[in-house]
């Protein structure tokens, strides 16, 4: 386990993860500082917003309470650990091992990036989704960090193209649910998704990185020992 998760932070915290976070936030920047970002949540609460978006967005909404899901998939991974004789609760620990992981690496610097960049909510105040460094909290939905996570883990770690395309649709819906809400910008809900990927991926790299070594006893008439294999 904790090798694993020395792997994530390895993997995330690399010249690579940087360079994809900058670039968004370069995209993001001239939303967030114009007014490009309010015009689209006022025409998006006046022309789109319903009822109906209300009821399917209070749904999707949850999946962003981390109080709720960190304990549930920490609980899912340990006791996955315990049961790892049966296929099922071996397969379910790890999903909530990768889960977890991916909020233990991703969610640090997701709280930083709230306070760095200082955005605020919609109607808020003044400012309205200007950047205004360590002067607000939200210019990253965390609930959209924490609705994605899951959904993208699970999307990396299935291999059938229709399932995966579901799930990484899925990991959007709870981002969309707070510009629906009308409680974060667009932004926000996309930098929330985009910091949940790059902690996921690095999560993925992990895994793929042991997955290429094997370890194996060997015993023959002639010696014994322990073999290393490589798979590329």
């Amino acid at each position: 386990m904790g090798r694993g998760i020395r792997g994530d932070y390895r993997n995330y915290y690399s010249w690579r993860t940087f360079r994809d976070l900058s670039f968004a936030v370069a995209l993001a920047a001239p939303f967030a500082n114009t007014s490009l970002d309010a015009d689209f949540g006022n025409w998006y609460q006046r022309d789109v917003r319903s009822d109906g978006t209300d009821d399917f967005a209070a749904f999707w909404k949850t999946f962003g309470e981390g109080q709720i899901f960190i304990p549930a998939f920490a609980g899912l991974w340990l006791v996955g650990g315990m049961l790892d004789q049966w296929p099922v609760m071996d397969a379910m620990g790890t999903y909530g091992g990768r889960v977890t992981r991916g909020y233990l690496v991703g969610g640090p610097p997701m709280l930083f990036m709230q306070f760095l960049l200082g955005g605020g909510r919609p109607d808020e105040h003044s400012c309205g989704s200007q950047w205004r460094p360590f002067q607000d909290s939200n210019a990253v939905s965390g609930h959209a960090f924490m609705g994605a996570v899951p959904f993208i883990t699970a999307a990396k770690m299935s291999s059938n193209f229709w399932i995966k395309s579901t799930l990484y649709i899925c990991s959007t819906l709870t981002g969309w649910s707070r510009v629906n809400d009308h409680d974060h910008y667009a932004t926000q809900a996309c930098l929330g998704w985009w910091m949940a990927y790059l902690a996921c991926r690095a999560v993925d790299e992990t895994d793929a990185e042991q997955r290429c070594f094997e370890v194996m006893p060997i015993a023959t008439p002639e010696m014994s020992g322990i073999g290393v294999m490589y798979r590329r």
